[in-house]
């Protein structure tokens, strides 16, 4: 009979090292996967892929939706920033950025930028050597994910945005 309140502490235990473990490592787990599937396709880091426009079948990004154009690539400014650039179509667009552990860290959308470009730098530290009057994100983790997206307003207008979004660029200083 003493033995029960050992295997029920002992359960409880286990218990919550899975929950600890699933919690802090699946982020940083799917984010590994996800950053070395579009290093893959782009040929390293600090490059952007511009993926066919998503349809039923796809799932390189978690729920695509087929309205939107993507264009992606994996940052890594352990080494030196990122400088993030892209024309801004007339139609619904955005930049996002994600951390290591799937955190959103910064967006921008088409109503704050103004001018029809946009240049952000990212890295590592609010110190870093970069040009002026070009804002920059500091990145809570070293690499991560950097994701675009352009809405299709119409078929006719398919071929006009995905030019402009094929512009879009994610290189080190």
């Amino acid at each position: 009979m003493k033995t029960w309140p050992m295997w029920i502490a002992g359960t409880i235990a286990l218990a919550a090292v899975f929950h600890i473990l699933t919690v802090f490592g699946l982020p940083y787990g799917i984010m590994n996967r996800a950053m070395a599937g579009i290093s893959a396709q782009a040929g390293g880091v600090n490059k952007a892929i511009y993926p066919d426009r998503p349809s039923a079948e796809a799932r390189g990004i978690v729920r695509p939706s087929p309205d939107l154009l993507y264009t992606a690539c994996v940052y890594d400014v352990s080494k030196q920033p990122v400088k993030l650039t892209s024309p801004v179509p007339d139609t619904y667009w955005s930049l996002s950025t994600f951390a290591a552990n799937t955190d959103n860290f910064f967006v921008v959308n088409d109503r704050q930028v103004k001018g029809g470009n946009i240049e952000i730098i990212l890295a590592a530290s609010d110190n870093a050597a970069t040009p002026k009057g070009i804002p920059v994100v500091v990145a809570p983790s070293a690499r991560g994910i950097v994701l675009f997206r352009s809405l299709v307003t119409s078929e006719e207008s398919v071929v006009e945005i995905d030019a402009l979004r094929r512009q879009a660029n994610c290189e080190p200083l």
